[in-house]
């Protein structure tokens, strides 16, 4: 009975602690490095819009991976050649702001995901694209900036 009575006793303790200890495992958002993202995110936008291929090149970290509408794998230096070329050139550019979410990781949040819904028009890789398409975006924080990894956008068909 009295080692029933020490295991009750041990379960019983196990799920009054572990809950204490998961919440101070939480942390809420660092609501500065989300709007540090948030920041980086509107000039690289900007940067799209104007077609300035070295401002979105310093967006663009060296080993920047990118999956087209189309699902072709395209690196940096596709990228840029497309925006030199002007076969990646847009007419709009929208996020829809009410869709967008970041979330950061790692201890300094040195790492955050942007995901969000954008109306666009233009084209990508010489062929003309238009709609909404959501989109993924891996953004890390190196030497006091954010540059992206690798993004992807997708179409969004239907309602």
């Amino acid at each position: 009975m009295l080692r029933y009575s020490l295991q009750l006793v041990s379960v019983l303790t196990l799920f009054l602690v572990l809950p204490a200890g998961l919440r101070a495992q939480e942390r809420s958002p660092d609501t500065g490095t989300i709007e540090e993202v948030r920041a980086s995110i509107r000039r690289y936008d900007d940067a799209l819009r104007r077609s300035d291929t070295a401002a979105v090149a310093q967006f663009w970290a060296q080993e920047y991976t990118f999956i087209n509408p189309r699902g072709e794998l395209l690196t940096r230096g596709d990228r840029l050649a497309n925006l030199r070329a002007g076969r990646t050139a847009f007419d709009s550019l929208a996020p829809v702001l009410a869709e967008e979410r970041i979330r950061t990781y790692g201890d300094r949040n040195v790492v955050a995901v942007h995901t969000t819904l954008l109306s666009i028009g233009g084209r990508y890789s010489g062929r003309t694209e238009r709609g909404q398409y959501r989109a993924t975006a891996i953004w890390v924080r190196r030497d006091g900036r954010w540059q992206q990894v690798a993004s992807q956008l997708t179409p969004v068909s239907g309602p």
